[in-house]
């Protein structure tokens, strides 16, 4: 059950990267290349504030996600064998015993 869950926040941080890291890059070249079309300094003056917004929540997501998730991945690592050990207890515990086998007088 944790190794799927480990392989699930593997893909989940791997996929959140990159689409972060795509959408970075597309605002910013969108953003300078609207620049050097117009040349406006009000549209820089304008538009400065929310490109810099979008930078700072996509590097937020897009380096805070993987982090997130690899912490989760050592819990998970780190618990996996407690788990284990403890539902082979389960497991052996949930068998009843056999009664010894009679014995020839």
């Amino acid at each position: 059950m944790l190794d799927s869950a480990v392989l699930w926040l593997d893909q989940l941080s791997s996929q959140v990267f990159w689409t972060c890291a795509m959408a970075l890059v597309a605002i910013d070249l969108v953003a300078v290349a609207v620049v050097a079309q117009t040349r406006s300094r009000a549209l820089v003056n304008r538009w400065t504030g929310p490109v810099l917004a979008a930078n700072l929540l996509l590097l937020g997501a897009g380096l805070g996600v993987p982090v997130a998730a690899f912490a989760a991945k050592a819990v998970a690592n780190a618990v996996a064998p407690s788990v284990a050990t403890s539902t082979a207890t389960v497991s052996k515990d949930a068998q009843p015993e056999l009664p010894p086998a009679p014995t020839a007088p």
